[in-house]
């Protein structure tokens, strides 16, 4: 049987993006062309693209749509990268290919990985190992920033274009204009400097077992930025806003803590591309804010 080519067309993409009866053939598709099988294909939490667990392993397929092309290109270079690196603790890569050969149309690349038996630390925030998971993560993040970034991740740099567009971001996100009118002075002085970052560490890639951290997914974002990036996800999202995982992160990240750190760290969520905004709503009361170094210092101070 010749399986159609699925669309993307909204709504019907987000309205089946979970949906293992629409994508199901497809998962088995990927599966049999890796002499591999399940008896189950199931759909974990709803991302951007596609993606089922089935048995031990997790299917994700990309569509045309939100940069798939380079979010593909991007998580395959990062799991040949991590691969040699088992300090790094990401799902082994499986195999990868395409549903269709189709040159004239999107082919449909995925990747089949190992999946991690364990839970996402949103399922697991109590969870008596969330300590040692932060400080395992912190080391990670360590390793990580210290790796060469690869040739086709290296060859683009998004900062200048995040930093420039913070304005208008940042205040469709939800900062108040006032604190918004500070943010190109803020950003004036901006590290330069560049490392290889997860970009996304949220509750839902970070993932825990009894023991502490199990595994880190969805690489696909990674880029080259300024250090200061990678903490917004950790201390906003993975840790919703609680300061002391944080600090035990930044401590076995070997982080320096000095006069300059709250600074720093703000310009990484100004720069940050997706919106960290309102969960910091939940921690201040922005309006009451009145410049973004008194942010700063109430948020990383």
């Amino acid at each position: 049987m010749t399986l159609p080519r699925p669309t993307t067309d909204q709504p019907h993409y987000g309205q089946h993006l979970g949906d293992v009866g629409y994508w199901g053939a497809y998962v088995r598709t990927a599966l049999d062309r890796s002499d591999l099988s399940a008896t189950e294909v199931e759909a974990p939490f709803v991302g951007t693209f596609p993606t089922f667990l089935a048995g031990d392993v997790v299917v994700k397929l990309f569509g045309e749509t939100f940069d798939g092309a380079a979010c593909f290109a991007t998580e395959l270079a990062m799991a040949e990268l991590l691969t040699g690196e088992p300090g790094i603790p990401a799902p082994g890569l499986v195999a990868s290919g395409r549903l269709f050969d189709d040159d004239d149309h999107w082919s449909w690349p995925y990747l089949i990985m190992e999946r991690l038996h364990s839970v996402p630390i949103r399922d697991a925030r109590s969870a008596p190992s969330v300590p040692a998971a932060a400080a395992e993560l912190g080391a990670v993040i360590t390793r990580l920033h210290r790796l060469p970034i690869p040739a086709l991740i290296a060859a683009r740099d998004p900062l200048p274009g995040l930093r420039a567009a913070a304005p208008e971001r940042l205040r469709g996100f939800g900062l108040p204009d006032h604190l918004v009118e500070q943010v190109p002075e803020f950003l004036a002085d901006a590290s330069a400097e560049r490392v290889l970052v997860h970009a996304d560490l949220t509750a839902d890639h970070v993932f825990v077992d009894d023991h502490g951290l199990a595994g880190i997914i969805d690489w696909a974002d990674a880029i080259p930025a300024d250090p200061w990036y990678e903490l917004v996800a950790t201390r906003f999202d993975a840790f919703a806003g609680d300061p002391r995982p944080f600090s035990i992160m930044l401590d076995a990240a070997g982080w320096t803590r000095g006069p300059d750190f709250p600074r720093r760290a703000l310009q990484g969520v100004l720069e940050f591309q997706f919106n960290a905004i309102t969960a910091i709503t939940e921690l201040v009361e922005l309006p009451r804010i009145a410049t973004l170094d008194d942010l700063a210092d109430a948020l990383f101070g």
